[in-house]
């Protein structure tokens, strides 16, 4: 097939258009820089398009001879001058290339959304069924308002695939997302020792169930991508076997997180630091709901390789690309290996 992607240079973007091409796609990028572009698939794409995702007339132009559609590109900030246009820009995006898609014919569509589309902490669990997350920030608005809209796509009958990665963690990084950025800070030597975890899954197995959803002759569904579900206090113990290295772990209750994030987020008005922490954020770390891969793992016949796997590659990348020390890798750095 013929394959019209957005976000094909970020992380999850780059890992699946690789993983399209192995599989005999053929893509058509709609990107917002050729060069970048150019450089992360050395020839593997031919056709590469420069456009505004939030420009319905762009996108309809950049659809004309593909068969199949997947969208991953996404606005992302924190930043609080940014909301506005963040909320806007993500829901239209959603509405030209999903909503342009189907018109214009393409056999599947995929839109690739987020946990944070279905989370809900008063849930037992999160799975295909959720029904759509109780967000309040924009980035997080914006994903519940584009999976509205690509649920109301599919009840309508259009052959559209939903699927929802947890925190995507791997080497080859065209950036550095803000889970690798978390994964940096628990390599710092002290750690909060919270209650709950996290649910991390490695890049490489979302582009594998990205490309068994367009090799597969499925009806439309929804798809978590949750991985492996791992407790704070296994991830620290983790590191530490891992890397060799002692790291202190603060007992802190998950109330005290939570009002930290309530506290800095009254202050974002007139500081705006940047920061990960905020109200919301701390309510994920200290209230996980697990994600449920029931139906993707018997759908897809796909497998999520061992966490530790992820999490030696992972390290080992950031220490290559000098995202860590030789000291924060510990035991895994390349001068280890090396010597």
């Amino acid at each position: 097939m013929k394959v019209f992607v957005t976000g094909g240079t970020g992380f999850i973007g780059s890992h699946t258009c690789h993983a399209l091409l192995d599989a005999g796609h053929t893509l058509k990028l709609f990107v917002r820089s050729k060069a970048k572009a150019k450089s992360l698939f050395a020839g593997r794409v031919r056709s590469v398009v420069v456009g505004d995702i939030a420009n319905p007339d762009e996108v309809r132009k950049g659809l004309r001879g593909c068969d199949a559609a997947i969208h991953m590109a996404a606005m992302v900030s924190t930043s609080k001058g940014d909301a506005e246009s963040v909320y806007r820009t993500n829901r239209a995006a959603a509405e030209n290339v999903l909503g342009l898609a189907v018109e214009a014919g393409c056999k599947k569509v995929i839109h690739v959304s987020s946990v944070t589309a279905i989370y809900d902490p008063r849930a037992k669990k999160l799975d295909h069924n959720s029904p759509l997350g109780v967000a309040k920030n924009a980035y997080g608005r914006s994903k519940v308002a584009c999976e509205k809209f690509a649920r109301d796509l599919q009840e309508k009958g259009a052959p559209l695939h939903i699927t929802y990665p947890a925190s995507v963690i791997g080497p080859d990084d065209p950036g550095l997302t803000e889970p690798l950025e978390g994964l940096i800070a628990n390599l710092f030597g002290l750690g909060p020792d919270i209650p709950s975890g996290n649910q991390y899954v490695d890049v490489r197995d979302v582009a594998r169930a990205h490309a068994a959803l367009l090799g597969k002759n499925l009806r439309p569904g929804r798809y978590p991508l949750g991985g492996h579900y791992v407790s704070w206090k296994t991830l620290y113990a983790t590191l530490q076997r891992l890397t060799g290295r002692n790291l202190l772990l603060l007992p802190i209750p998950g109330i005290t997180m939570r009002l930290l994030g309530r506290a800095l987020d009254a202050l974002k008005p007139l500081m705006d630091s940047g920061t990960p922490i905020s109200h919301e954020a701390m309510v994920y770390a200290t209230n996980w709901v697990k994600l449920d891969n029931t139906k993707t793992l018997k759908d897809l016949g796909i497998s999520f390789r061992p966490f530790e796997e992820s999490l030696v590659e992972s390290i080992r990348w950031l220490e290559r690309e000098n995202h860590i020390t030789r000291v924060q890798a510990g035991l895994l750095s390349r001068h280890n290996i090396d010597d």
